[in-house]
């Protein structure tokens, strides 16, 4: 596949697309909007690091204890990425299944014991047309890294665990590595994440969600007015997965970040677990071109695109 039609595929795809909505939402609160992962408050000396997410009802339908699963993980990637360990969850479970509910509350329960998560509170309703389950996670942090707050000419860093399967899950490209890892390999992976913030090695961090890698990074270009120089060549793969079903994966332990620190980054979260790379650097034009091989397209244009707007 020719480069431009790559980038026009990763453009559509669904998990990027369906972000074009938030904007009109976030505006009623705020006029500056940073769409980050997290938000954040200080009690005492410590930030209390908060993120809720839902999951797609395509996913539940097909496989509800996995949603219940992903419940946890994606609320706490959102939670990692700030730089902050997840401390609890609270829940909300809607189905007229009893069979779903349960299995989503097995999923509940595996992910709770893994990432070593206190239950908080759950609220159920039993007697929806739709079924969906709501999460929330809390954690703490001595230093929050923002999605917001990257500078030009710094390193873009993509930091992933490749130890797992890829699985399609209704239009969702799960890369799961973390359901069968001990909690004190979760906890690992986490602690390298704390690290590189409370070291100050990163500026800004986004985890690799939905949209895929280049729509993650898009997020977090958009949300730090920058742009980026990204060379496909560089993006740690599996060799079993093509490129354009990779672009696309939403991993259990993924994250971008951009640094001027760039090599005590990688050692750290090297040493922890993740396969890392510079993948390319920031740039002052808000435009994301790819590079890849001989060829060199513009992904996304942030001074008349968005990822966040409907343009």
């Amino acid at each position: 596949m020719e480069l431009s039609q790559l980038l026009t595929q990763l453009k559509s795809y669904k998990g990027l697309a369906r972000k074009s909505c938030i904007g009109s939402l976030a505006r009623f609160f705020s006029a500056d909007c940073k769409f980050d992962d997290a938000g954040w408050f200080m009690v005492g000396d410590e930030y209390i690091v908060v993120s809720c997410d839902g999951i797609a009802e395509d996913l539940i339908r097909e496989d509800p204890f996995l949603a219940g699963f992903y419940s946890v993980l994606v609320c706490v990637n959102d939670v990692i990425a700030k730089g902050a360990r997840p401390l609890g969850y609270a829940g909300n479970i809607a189905s007229s299944s009893s069979s779903t509910r349960i299995n989503i509350v097995k999923g509940l329960r595996k992910a709770l014991r893994l990432y070593d998560l206190a239950l908080l509170k759950m609220h159920t309703h039993p007697d929806t047309t739709y079924d969906a389950i709501d999460g929330c996670v809390v954690g703490k942090a001595r230093k929050v890294i923002p999605s917001s707050t990257a500078k030009p000419d710094q390193g873009i860093i993509m930091a992933i665990d490749l130890n797992g399967s890829s699985h399609l899950k209704g239009w969702v490209y799960c890369f799961d590595t973390a359901y069968d890892k001990t909690p004190e390999q979760v906890r690992k992976l986490i602690d390298g994440m704390v690290i590189v913030a409370e070291k100050s090695l990163v500026s800004a961090s986004r985890d690799i969600s939905a949209p895929g890698i280049l729509g993650s990074l898009a997020m977090l270009c958009e949300s730090s007015s920058v742009g980026a120089l990204v060379d496909l060549d560089s993006i740690p793969k599996p060799p079993e997965i093509d490129l354009e079903l990779w672009l696309k994966i939403y991993p259990s332990f993924g994250f971008i970040l951009t640094s001027d620190r760039v090599q005590e980054c990688l050692q750290t979260l090297k040493e922890h677990g993740y396969v890392v790379s510079v993948i390319g650097k920031t740039t002052s034009d808000k435009k994301i071109v790819v590079k890849y091989d001989t060829s060199k397209e513009v992904f996304m244009d942030l001074n008349k695109e968005s990822v966040f707007h409907q343009m």
